[in-house]
């Protein structure tokens, strides 16, 4: 029996209706589902994630069984989701835009969520190969620099083919890249990560 597809779960984008980092994560999707892969997408703007906080705890004590975050209560259902969606994947793909010289405080709050993760065997991705793609001109270099050490901290085993994309070289009607060398340089990246998720899924995945 041929083994299922590698499952690549992609979180990203901005807050800004017509993000176009958001257009950057949909574009290198497609890429991985070119690949071979079985894509899904947690946009940052959709997630309605409240700001982390580690005093409120994934569960609540029963007295405070709620749909909604409080202090005294349990986080929401949207961050259970996420987790959700971050614990069956076999693989990441994260996408910032370049906000003050680093990653976005929108993406760093939802990769803080994956503090959730550290109680899970093996500890938090456990693994789990991630792509790295920064929206903007040259210093969205930053923005690749500050993912690579989250995903590091938290056992993400991140490709060595990273991507820096402009905005003039998105096409958000078409979602394609319209630069070909830039386009080749996230296909080899989301290749990679397909690649390699294949190869070591095995060490975490029963």
């Amino acid at each position: 029996m041929e083994p299922r597809p590698i499952r690549v779960l992609g979180i990203g984008g901005s807050m800004r209706e017509g993000s176009m980092s958001l257009v950057l994560l949909k574009c290198a999707l497609n890429l991985a589902a070119s690949a071979g892969a079985e894509t899904s997408l947690a946009d940052v703007r959709m997630l309605h994630l409240p700001m982390y906080n580690s005093d409120v705890p994934l569960d609540a004590h029963p007295m405070y069984k709620d749909e909604t975050a409080t202090e005294e209560g349990e986080q929401p259902s949207s961050v259970h989701s996420f987790l959700a969606a971050v614990r069956a994947a076999d693989a990441l793909l994260i996408c910032s835009p370049i906000y003050h010289g680093t990653i976005s405080g929108a993406v760093k709050n939802a990769l803080d969520y994956l503090e959730f993760l550290s109680r899970d065997t093996p500890r938090y991705l456990g693994g789990r190969v991630v792509g790295l793609l920064g929206m903007g001109g040259a210093g969205a270099m930053n923005v690749l620099n500050a993912a690579y050490h989250t995903m590091r901290t938290i056992n993400g085993l991140v490709v060595t083919t990273t991507a820096i994309v402009p905005k003039n070289a998105l096409d958000g009607d078409t979602l394609t890249i319209t630069d070909t060398a830039l386009r080749d340089r996230v296909a080899a990246m989301t290749r990679e990560v397909v690649d390699l998720a294949l190869l070591t899924r095995s060490r975490w995945r029963a």
